[in-house]
């Protein structure tokens, strides 16, 4: 499988393996390049763990479920849709994963 190409939707196949390594190498730059954009907006510790234009994520915790509640609505009110739930937490609860529908194709 290769990359998609943004504006051609057109995958990407790397013709040898030094290509592929490379297109690998640069996915893993671009990350890094991004990690200071989104670390500010993580809250570790809270019901909304990160929100941004395109995605949330929630974790539900026990004793703060009303909480967990009113964040929930707020989201859901403002047009994100809950994509997945991973409840292998164990203390820490459950984490779930939203998407803001405008940016599901």
């Amino acid at each position: 499988m290769g990359i998609v190409g943004k504006d051609s939707g057109s995958a990407v196949v790397p013709k040898d393996e030094k290509a592929a390594e490379q297109t690998k190498k640069e996915r893993f730059e671009d990350l890094k390049e991004r990690i200071g954009m989104y670390k500010p907006m993580w809250d570790k510790n809270g019901i909304i763990q990160f929100k941004n234009e395109c995605i949330a994520i929630l974790q539900r915790r026990l004793g703060a479920q009303v909480e967990f509640i009113i964040a929930f609505e707020d989201l859901t009110r403002e047009g994100y849709r809950l994509m997945a739930i991973d409840e292998s937490g164990g203390n820490s609860g459950a984490y779930f994963y939203f998407q803001k529908m405008e940016y599901v194709k």
